[in-house]
C-alpha cells in the first residue's frame, strides 16, 4: 500500500529528469531559475480501478527563455500517455492540453502552468 507521499516521490523523480530544479509546492527563496513547483490534488472518483490525481506544474524563469520552453516541451512529450512502474503501483499520465502563461507581479519572471491527470493503479503482479 502506497501513501500520498510515495506518489509525490515518484512524480518528483519523473519531473527531475526534465526540469532543472523541481520542488513540491513551495521552493526555497534562494532557488535559482529555471525552476518548477508542483502540486498534487487527489480526486475522489468512484467506480474506477485507480486513484485519480491532478498534477499542476508551475514553471518559472527570468524573462523569456528558450531553455524553459525546451524543457517544458521535453517534459510534455515524455510524460503524456506514459506509464511508470513502482513496486506497488503503475502510473498513467495524461497531459490535459493546458499550457497557460500566467502573469506575475514581478515582471522579470515568466510562469507557465501545465496540468496533467495522473492515474495510480495498484499492481496485481506483485
Amino acid at each position: 500500500m502506497s501513501s500520498f507521499n510515495d506518489h509525490k516521490k515518484v512524480l518528483l523523480s519523473l519531473l527531475s529528469q526534465y526540469c532543472p530544479s523541481v520542488f513540491y509546492q513551495l521552493c526555497p527563496a534562494d532557488a535559482g531559475f529555471p525552476r518548477t513547483e508542483f502540486e498534487l490534488k487527489q480526486l475522489n472518483v468512484e467506480g474506477v480501478p485507480y486513484e485519480k490525481y491532478i498534477l499542476t506544474l508551475n514553471c518559472y524563469d527570468k524573462r523569456q527563455s528558450e531553455t524553459m520552453d525546451t524543457y517544458i516541451d521535453s517534459l510534455i512529450a515524455a510524460a503524456d500517455k506514459s506509464v511508470r512502474y513502482t513496486d506497488g503501483f503503475y502510473y498513467q499520465i495524461y497531459y490535459q492540453n493546458d499550457r497557460q502563461s500566467v502573469p506575475e507581479a514581478d515582471k522579470a519572471l515568466r510562469r507557465i502552468m501545465l496540468t496533467f491527470e495522473v492515474r495510480a493503479y495498484t499492481r496485481s503482479d506483485n
